[in-house]
């Protein structure tokens, strides 16, 4: 009898460390569907919308549906989102300044972004999209916001700036040599926290009917005050251009986080690079270009060949056409690429590719250490690169202890223990992941009631079904919670896409 009972404490103890075990790789992530949708204003052909969800954000999010000429989608979003436009622009300046910031400042800063905008970052952006952009400032300037057009292309050059933004801001402040100005944001950017990013694809065997998930989290400078206005933003354009949707803030006018009518999915993620430049074109327009005019990876790529970078950044594009090629086996090639990027150089990484298997850290006096563990069907980075010529231009640690490494191997074990416990990653595991690599703190499996972590945005995508789960920080202050720990609200776009919306 003794011996049956120490047997069966035994199990007992062994089930425990096995429940325990898989549970620390879950999170308890909440969705929510879309309850429904409250038609706030129209504008010619566009409207804009407030969903309704069981959600736990103080204010809900909006989904603007942008529909004609170029012209007519940026008056439009100008027209009905003047005022949230202006309010986001204002607060996320105050929040980079905090006691420095005043109305002389604030316009000096204003003067230097549009300064680089106008000679530099502007060149190199296509017709269609400076016509919405004069579109923008228009509906605004109507709207009785007449500097909001240089509001969103002042935070389409704050996206485009290096994680490393103290030394940024003082090159260009010094131009203008208002050195007590420059001394100011030196100081005060010691504080804000560059791209801190991290995405992901996966698709095939690893994958409930081999269908392809692709996620992208954002973790920046948290409780800026832009997420009152968190946004859905649908375009579709009357020159040809796919439609596609964007996720983030108003006033943030372009990509952060997108997918396409055509089942492309664009993410980005900070890479500190020594070779730098805004003679480019700006990344939140480009992952809109790629997904407006490529159906497919093969198209993406020749797109961003065609086109130039600026500052470092790793991106990935991900496509659900090739997903469903690659499931028929009528197609082996990529499904999705981690792009790699500097000024004038990109390196592109398919699934398993060699230069990150065989990739090592040579710490100071020791043996050197493996750091790249790529998978087959499967892509993922956070904010360091693989590819040697990207890693010899890279200016923060490749230390295997730094944080992107760490979020790096969260997203790496996460697929591995759904291979090893024969789990096929279906929508739930899929932002399951996405939210494990979400900065929240230290623990990456633990939400807790606190302000820890950056994570200011969460998408996962499931394209070939036209469906995404976002989900956005929410609250201020001491309420503040990262987006991870919020409530994913679940979208399927196919209805969105068309040129009348369906409500």
């Amino acid at each position: 009898v003794i011996e049956m009972a120490s047997y069966r404490l035994v199990l007992l103890l062994l089930l425990l460390l096995l429940v325990t075990a898989i549970s620390r790789g879950r999170l308890n992530v909440k969705v929510s569907d879309v309850k429904g949708y409250t038609k706030l204003k129209t504008c010619r052909q566009s409207t804009l919308y407030q969903l309704e969800t069981n959600s736990d954000y103080a204010t809900e999010p909006l989904l603007i549906h942008l529909v004609g000429s170029r012209y007519d989608i940026g008056f439009a979003y100008g027209n009905m989102l003047s005022e949230e436009l202006s309010n986001a622009y204002t607060s996320l300046l105050k929040s980079v300044l905090g006691n420095d910031w005043n109305v002389v400042t604030a316009e000096l800063v204003g003067l230097a972004l549009d300064w680089q905008w106008n000679d530099f970052l502007s060149k190199e952006l296509p017709t269609c999209y400076k016509e919405e952009l004069k579109g923008l400032a228009d509906g605004a300037s109507e709207a009785g916001c007449a500097e909001c057009g240089k509001y969103a292309t002042r935070a389409i050059l704050m996206a485009n700036l290096p994680g490393d933004l103290k030394d940024m801001v003082y090159v260009i402040m010094n131009e203008f040599n208002k050195t007590k100005l420059v001394d100011i944001l030196k100081h005060k950017m010691e504080a804000v926290k560059g791209l801190q990013c991290s995405m992901f694809a996966v698709w095939g065997s690893r994958t409930n009917s081999s269908k392809l998930f692709s996620a992208r989290n954002l973790d920046w400078n948290k409780d800026t005050g832009i997420n009152k206005n968190k946004l859905i933003m649908v375009t579709v354009p009357n020159d040809g251009g796919n439609p596609s949707v964007s996720l983030g803030f108003v006033g943030l006018f372009g990509t952060l986080a997108g997918m396409s009518s055509t089942g492309l999915t664009v993410h980005e993620a900070n890479l500190e690079e020594n070779v730098i430049s805004f003679k480019g074109f700006p990344w939140t327009i480009r992952l809109r270009y790629i997904m407006e005019y490529a159906k497919d990876l093969a198209e993406a790529r020749a797109l961003w060949e065609a086109t130039n970078n600026t500052v470092g950044f790793n991106h990935m594009v991900a496509s659900g056409s090739d997903a469903t090629s690659f499931a028929k086996r009528t197609s082996k090639g990529p499904v999705a690429y981690a792009l790699e990027t500097m000024y004038m150089y990109t390196a592109y990484f398919a699934d398993d590719d060699p230069r990150e298997a065989n990739a090592t850290y040579q710490p100071a006096g020791g043996a050197a250490v493996h750091i790249g563990f790529p998978l087959s069907e499967a892509v993922w980075r956070t904010n360091h690169g693989y590819d040697p010529v990207i890693r010899k231009h890279y200016t923060w640690s490749q230390s295997p202890s730094t944080w992107s490494m760490q979020r790096y191997m969260f997203i790496h074990n996460a697929l591995v223990e759904y291979a090893k416990t024969n789990v096929k990653i279906d929508y739930m595991e899929a932002i399951n992941i996405t939210a494990i690599a979400g900065d929240k703190g230290h623990d990456p499996y633990v939400c807790t009631n606190s302000t820890d972590g950056t994570n200011v945005l969460s998408v996962t995508f499931e394209p070939q079904l036209s469906t995404l789960f976002v989900a956005w920080e929410r609250n201020s202050g001491s309420d503040w919670r990262p987006a991870v720990c919020s409530t994913y609200v679940k979208l399927n776009m196919a209805e969105w896409f068309k040129p009348v919306p369906p409500f």
